[in-house]
């Protein structure tokens, strides 16, 4: 199934995105929309996954230029009394918008799969993490990809009451 994407990036053509995007798992019938992200004083990683408008709506920052971004990907409980937690991070270069694309893509994307295909929540933002760490920069990337970064997460399913259609 081919993807359906738009873009509302000035000189960021269609192409440009479907070409960044190749190898990557569809959203089903979800839209994919590119956006400038507007920034003051460094660039940043954002993008959004509307499940009830059926879209993944992915910010580039404008202007571009190359960029680093610590990446929380797992998280360790401390000893003691409360939640207290140790965050892993890694330091990740963006040199391109492909790049930023591409991670940004995989990270939404799993929070649509989580959601649409096994009706789990999908605020699992460390996984999701995880999976566009480990998989933005490869040619290919497959759902099974994706379940390799979700093994050993506590993921509970969806409410009733947010299956209902609006």
């Amino acid at each position: 199934m081919a993807m359906s994407i738009r873009s509302d990036l000035p000189g960021f053509k269609v192409a440009n995105a479907r070409r960044a995007l190749v190898g990557l798992p569809s959203p089903g019938d979800y839209r994919v929309v590119i956006k400038a992200l507007r920034y003051r004083t460094r660039p940043s990683l954002s993008a959004l996954c509307e499940f009830d408008l059926g879209r993944i709506i992915l910010r580039v920052p404008e202007p571009f230029r190359p960029f680093d971004e610590l990446v929380y990907f797992n998280a360790r409980r401390k000893r003691g009394a409360g939640m207290r937690f140790s965050w892993v991070a890694e330091k990740v270069r963006f040199r391109t918008r492909r790049d930023v694309l591409r991670f940004l893509y995989c990270h939404e994307w799993l929070h649509w799969y989580l959601r649409e295909v096994q009706g789990r929540r999908s605020g699992a933002e460390t996984a999701c993490d995880r999976v566009a760490l480990r998989n933005f920069r490869r040619r290919q990337v497959t759902v099974e990809d994706a379940m390799v970064a979700l093994r050993g997460t506590r993921m509970q399913p969806l409410p009733d009451w947010s299956r209902i259609a609006a």
